[in-house]
């Protein structure tokens, strides 16, 4: 889709804090996070974000994928446990939300405020990034 964010993302066209992709997903860091460490997980090409109509098969495979990255989470950030939603409101592309989580309130809808800095975005995707190789 020519208006899709995440399609414009997997292709290049916005600049992002890419932490892992395979042929198929990608992981990237949310620029709008409620927590510091969270993470968006979408698929390279555009698919509808009601995750009940996705074909078992890819459903299957784009958790698993999820499952890396949030493994990745608990090994560099260290939480309590990493936390996994999908709502698919904000964007109609289908996509996971991993959060970090570090106490036992969960996550809030609130954005950080103030939000991460380049540096302490950049931070946080090296540490991530060297994590991946453990799982």
């Amino acid at each position: 889709m020519n208006d899709c964010i995440f399609c414009k993302i997997a292709k290049g066209e916005i600049p992002c804090y890419k932490l892992y992709e395979d042929n198929e997903f990608l992981a990237i860091l949310d620029a709008f996070p409620v927590m510091l460490g969270q993470v968006l997980v979408f698929p390279k090409h555009h698919i509808e974000s009601y995750i009940f109509d996705v074909d078992d098969n890819l459903y299957c495979r784009f958790l698993i994928f999820a499952k890396k990255i949030a493994k990745a989470i608990d090994s560099a950030l260290n939480p309590i446990k990493t936390g996994l939603v999908i709502e698919g409101l904000e964007v109609n592309h289908i996509h996971v939300k991993l959060f970090p989580l570090t106490n036992k309130k969960g996550y809030q809808m609130k954005l950080l405020d103030p939000l991460p800095s380049e540096k302490e975005m950049i931070e946080i995707a090296n540490k991530l990034r060297k994590n991946f190789h453990k799982n």
